[in-house]
């Protein structure tokens, strides 16, 4: 757990889930447009047939139909950027997701995460602009070797921003941009992917990650730090991510994909 590095999740994680699904800190591991239906045409009522000596009746009035709702155009990949950061700018109630966005490529980083998270590996390139500032430190009692507590306020930023986002928002959001995931997905060499079933994967490995006290034995057989428990160091390195965090910031993260995945349904 040597430090550095952060992953994103809906979801989105990410986050994604975001998002972004999510966005989750880390240390590294050792180891087209949019096509609207067109509107049906407004209702009309054919005037009766004229009946002789009886008057034409006066046409019923038809109320017009409103006007349906403007289709979002999608920008291409590749211009997709400014148009993120304008969206996404309500998914959070204080605009505090800004920050995270001070890249470019998100779409096709959110894609490369989303991927990873999904199967339980850690990006590390594409968020490396996001390492917290701050060194993950260890303390030492009585010989043995335990994660420091103030290691997790690295971490508390991320895990407030991401209790704020709006879920409901977040998953509308993805699915306004799933095309452009798709051509991303594909830029990958991976055709017909199912953004949300990704989103349900990546949320609930990271469902699955055990709660673990504030204070955690550590080993270090090399240069990096490994946990000292074998239950733990088996996870797979997306939640070994959510255990860096702490239990006040993983309690956080947790409570918001839950919420999300309520909303992801079972597909």
């Amino acid at each position: 757990m040597a430090p550095r590095y952060w992953i994103v999740l809906a979801a989105g994680t990410l986050v994604i889930f975001a998002g972004v699904m999510f966005f989750l800190s880390s240390e590294p591991e050792p180891s087209e447009r949019a096509v609207a239906l067109p509107s049906p045409p407004a209702a009309t009522i054919p005037a009766p047939e004229p009946v002789s000596s009886v008057p034409e009746p006066e046409p019923v009035p038809v109320e017009p139909e409103p006007d349906a709702a403007p289709a979002i155009e999608l920008p291409s990949l590749n211009d997709s950027d400014e148009f993120v950061r304008e969206q996404v700018e309500v998914l959070s109630r204080d605009g505090s997701l800004g920050w995270l966005l001070a890249t470019d490529e998100l779409l096709r980083k959110f894609t490369v995460m989303l991927e990873n998270a999904a199967s339980g590996e850690v990006p590390r390139d594409p968020v490396a602009f996001l390492a917290p500032r701050e060194a993950f430190s260890v303390v030492v009692r009585d010989g043995r070797t335990y994660v420091n507590p103030a290691s997790y306020e690295r971490f508390d930023r991320v895990a407030s921003v991401f209790a704020e986002v709006d879920a409901n928002q977040a998953l509308a959001f993805v699915r306004l941009v799933e095309p452009l995931l798709a051509s991303a997905y594909a830029e990958i060499g991976l055709r017909e992917v199912d953004v949300e079933v990704r989103l349900r994967d990546a949320v609930d490995l990271l469902l699955a990650t055990p709660a673990v006290p504030l204070s955690v034995e550590l080993r270090q057989p090399s240069v990096t730090y490994q946990y000292a428990d074998p239950s733990l160091e088996a996870l797979a390195p997306t939640q070994k991510l959510l255990l860096r965090m702490g239990p006040e910031n993983g309690a956080m993260v947790r409570a918001k994909l839950v919420e999300m995945r309520a909303l992801l349904g079972e597909g």
